[in-house]
Order: C-alpha cells, then sequence, then structure tokens
C-alpha cells in the first residue's frame, strides 16, 4: 500500500511538472513567435529598399541600396521608443505605417498606446490613442521631431490606423478617425483630414479639416424604451462609423472615399475631394456603391481615382472609375485578388485545397495564377504554378508585377498549422512560364529556418527584394533578413543580409 502510494505522488508530481514545462513553452512561443517582429517595406525606386521594424527597444529604420549595403547606420536609425510589448495580456502593440515621400525618403507613422491606460474602469481607457509622424530624408535625417498629429488614429475600442499618402512635395496627408468617447466602448466618429508640409507644419490649420460627422449617441427615450429597443442610448442613421480612404489627387489634394453606416446593412459609399488648401471641390458628394473593399483604392494618374465597391442591388464587387471632377466613370468586374501587371492588364492568383473537402491530412493546397486583360478576358488561362504535399500549407503569400509583364510571387511552406515555415519564391512570365524551377526557390540558404512575416517588393529589374523575419529556434530570437533575386533567381546577397545588429 506504501509502494502504491509513492507510486501515485511520483506520477502526479511528473504530470504536474509536465504541465509547467508546457505551459512555459506556450508562454514564450505567445510572447516572442517567430516572425512576431511587426516590419514594413517599400522600394527607393533605384533598385534598393528601406525597411522599418519594431522589437522591444523601439522602432527602427534602415535604407540598403540595390547592392545590399547599409546606407544608414549599422542596427538602423531609432525612430521611436515605442517598442513592443511582451507581455500577452497588456494591450495590443505599436501600430505604424511606411510611405514614400517622393523625394527619396519616407514618411513613417505610428501611434502611441504607451501612456495609455491598462485599467478598464478608468474612464481614459476608452479614450482615441495619439498618433506622430516621421518624416526621415534619403540621407537618414529626422526632420518632423517626431510630431504629434491628434489623437483618434486607432483606439482599442474605435477607429482604425490613419491612413497617409504623399501630396507630392515632400510633406503628407492624413486621414483619420478623430472619435469622441460617449460612453466607453461607445463613440462619436468625426473625420479629420490634415495636410503637412516637407518641413512639418500644418498647412490645414491645427485641427485639421473637419469632412464628416457621425450622427451623436443619445439616450434612449421612454417611448423608445416601450417600443422595446434595448439598452441606454442609440444613434440614428445612416451615420459615419470610421471606415474611409483617401488616394492622392496629384495636385497636393485628395480623393476621399468613407462608408456611412445604415439600418439593416443598406450601407452608402461616398466620394468627396479635397484641394491643396483643404477645401471642398466637389459640390456635391457622390455615391459611389454600398461597400467598399480595404486598400483597393489607387490613383488613375489623371485627378481622379479607381476604387473596388459593390452593386447596391446584388453585391457582386466592381472597379468604379471616379474622374478629377466627380463623374462617375467606367466600371469593371473586380476580384480581390488580382494586382496590374504594369501594362494594361492584372494578374489574379489564388488557392484552393484539392480536394476541396475530406480530411485535412490528406489535402493539398493548389496555387493558381491567370492573367487577364482590361476587359476581363483571358490573356491566358488558369495555370497551377504549385502543388504542395498533404498536411502542407501555402502560407504568407504574397506577390508584386516584376516590371516586365511577369509576376514574382512569394510564400511559406507550413506545415498543417504551424505558423512559420521556409521561404520560398516563383517567377511567372508574361506567356506564363515558371522560370524558377518547378517549385520555386529558396529565399534564403537555409529553406528550413524559422521564418515569417515575407515582404516581396519588385527590384524594377525583373527580380525582387525580399524582406523576412528570422527565428533562431521555435520560441523565437527574430532577426530582419533581406534578400535580392535576380531576374533569375540568383540570390545577390549570398546568405541574407541582417538588417536590425
Amino acid at each position: 500500500m506504501k509502494v502504491n502510494q509513492q507510486r501515485r505522488w511520483l506520477l502526479a508530481l511528473i504530470i504536474i511538472a509536465a504541465v509547467i514545462i508546457a505551459s512555459a513553452g506556450i508562454a514564450l512561443s505567445y510572447r516572442d513567435k517567430p516572425g512576431s517582429i511587426p516590419m514594413r517595406a517599400i522600394s527607393d525606386g533605384s533598385g534598393g529598399t528601406i525597411v522599418a521594424w519594431q522589437e522591444e527597444r523601439g522602432i527602427y529604420i534602415q535604407h540598403i541600396d540595390a547592392s545590399g549595403k547599409h546606407l544608414w547606420q549599422e542596427g538602423g536609425i531609432t525612430v521611436t521608443e515605442a517598442g513592443i510589448k511582451l507581455d500577452p495580456f497588456a494591450p495590443s502593440r505599436t501600430s505604424f505605417s511606411l510611405i514614400a515621400d517622393g523625394s527619396g525618403g519616407v514618411i513613417i507613422t505610428w501611434d502611441d498606446r504607451y501612456k495609455m491606460p491598462t485599467d478598464r474602469n478608468d474612464p481614459a481607457f476608452f479614450n482615441p490613442i495619439p498618433f506622430h509622424s516621421q518624416r526621415i530624408s534619403s540621407a537618414g535625417e529626422l526632420l518632423w521631431n517626431n510630431t504629434e498629429l491628434a489623437a483618434g488614429g486607432a483606439g482599442l475600442y474605435g477607429g482604425s490606423f490613419p491612413v497617409v499618402v504623399a501630396d507630392g512635395t515632400g510633406g503628407a496627408i492624413f486621414a483619420w478617425n478623430a472619435y469622441a468617447t460617449a460612453y466607453r466602448a461607445l463613440h462619436n466618429d468625426f473625420l479629420r483630414l490634415q495636410r503637412l508640409a516637407p518641413d512639418g507644419n500644418r498647412l490645414w490649420g491645427e485641427q485639421g479639416k473637419l469632412l464628416v460627422s457621425s450622427s451623436p449617441y443619445r439616450p434612449l427615450t421612454e417611448d423608445e424604451k416601450t417600443a422595446g429597443i434595448k439598452g441606454t442610448v442609440i444613434r440614428s442613421y445612416p451615420t459615419y462609423a470610421g471606415a474611409h480612404d483617401i488616394v492622392s489627387d496629384g495636385a497636393g489634394g485628395v480623393i476621399v472615399i468613407w462608408e456611412e453606416e445604415g439600418e439593416h446593412n443598406a450601407n452608402l459609399v461616398y466620394a468627396q475631394r479635397l484641394d491643396s488648401d483643404g477645401r471642398i471641390a466637389w459640390n456635391e458628394k457622390v455615391i459611389v456603391g454600398t461597400h467598399y473593399q480595404d486598400n483597393s483604392m489607387h490613383s488613375d494618374g489623371s485627378g481622379g481615382a479607381i476604387l473596388a465597391a459593390t452593386y447596391l442591388d446584388t453585391g457582386v464587387m466592381y472597379q468604379q472609375h471616379i474622374g478629377s471632377d466627380g463623374a462617375l466613370l467606367e466600371k469593371k468586374d473586380y476580384f480581390p485578388d488580382m494586382i496590374s501587371d504594369g501594362f494594361g492588364g492584372s494578374y489574379r492568383v489564388r488557392v484552393a485545397p484539392e480536394p476541396s473537402s475530406g480530411p485535412p491530412a490528406q489535402r493539398r493546397m493548389i496555387l493558381y495564377v491567370q492573367r487577364i486583360n482590361p476587359a476581363v478576358s483571358s490573356f491566358w488561362p488558369e495555370k497551377q504554378v504549385l502543388a504542395t504535399e498533404p498536411r502542407y500549407q501555402i502560407g504568407n503569400l504574397e506577390y508584386a508585377a516584376d516590371g516586365t509583364g511577369g509576376i514574382i510571387l512569394l510564400w511559406q511552406f507550413q506545415k498543417e498549422f504551424v505558423a512559420y515555415g521556409g521561404t520560398f519564391a516563383q517567377k511567372v512570365d508574361g506567356e506564363g512560364n515558371t522560370r524558377w524551377g518547378e517549385t520555386g526557390i529558396p529565399v534564403f540558404n537555409e529553406p528550413n529556418k524559422y521564418q515569417a512575416n515575407g515582404t516581396i517588393i519588385s527590384d524594377g529589374s525583373g527580380g525582387a527584394i525580399v524582406i523576412a523575419v528570422a527565428g533562431n529556434n521555435a520560441l523565437g530570437g527574430d532577426m530582419v533578413y533581406a534578400q535580392r533575386l535576380d531576374a533569375e533567381g540568383n540570390r545577390l546577397w549570398g546568405d541574407g543580409i541582417r538588417l536590425d545588429r
């Protein structure tokens, strides 16, 4: 009996130890999993790239030229000390965006969550989060002194990250939801825009231009409560609820779209243009459609814009061309997974399982590519570019036009539901031929290294620059690496160039 008790105690200790070890492993993986470093990259227009990333110490930025040489200080320039909070129970980490300033430098924008309270009982917990912006010259000089623009960029319970576009002179135009808390997570919304000059001065007033206001929340009346309306406050519809986008008009102003939320999902998308002085340019706002596709809006090169919206009656998506005078021009069919080929046509990319149903362990993932012309008739039929082995996924798929009529695709081979794997690339030329082997090429010499968060940028010469986050092991130790592939798929930068040290 005594022996059995000892065995039971031993078994219990083994189980407790196993649970503690497993829990520690899960916590470490959650806190610092491979690819946990946020990263943004843009082309420098000369075959190189400018890369910004965020770690515990803050946000850093580096410029590398077409030969892989670091042009700014080793380890990158410190933009801000707003780093990642590794506490999984803390509020979300700081967000940031990166755009070219049109003069060889960049403009980086971030929100500052570190001054926000973490106590939900503190009324300030639901307040808008301030955001800042910094312009960095081509020589790596900080020009704007981390300008704090406004509050309301992306609150914990409202708004979205500010949209930023270059103004064509070295400055930028910002659009954000400058919401005001009505009651805890409920807020009234205000679409504001601001233009910063190349030296960082505000051009559209201290608070920016107010374009749209939401219907304010108000207490329920006794009649409304009697009618069965639940809650304590209500707002009338339709109303602006924080969804918007902007694109440059090519003359120092912007075309703005926003969505007004209606009852029973009867939303409408509106458009308006602000000139370089922030004045309303069109006599009436334009109704574009119902709902719009995020990140689909782009300039038409003539002062107008093209965006993806949906038909009011069928919900089918289409591309709507808006002229510089606000006229609604040509409509085209639209697919969310299309990119321009740079020659008047488009590429459509999709991933589908084979077979479409059945046990996951027996399904492969197939990567398809198709080139289509402006009338959406096929240049060549949809082609299979890649088929994985069973149990493998095609993760973190990205693609970019190669500048010669082809497309370069980037992905990770991920086994089952593991969120990391080797980074691979494939080039498909304008005739639909795969150019870099049957299954693509590993971007880095160690294809099985823990890699994630890959980004691809065309080098303008038929090749690409790839930036990825690589880990020492399954529990993190992230590093930021860049690699350049030429038009033939050769790795030009050896084992890759490390940017964060």
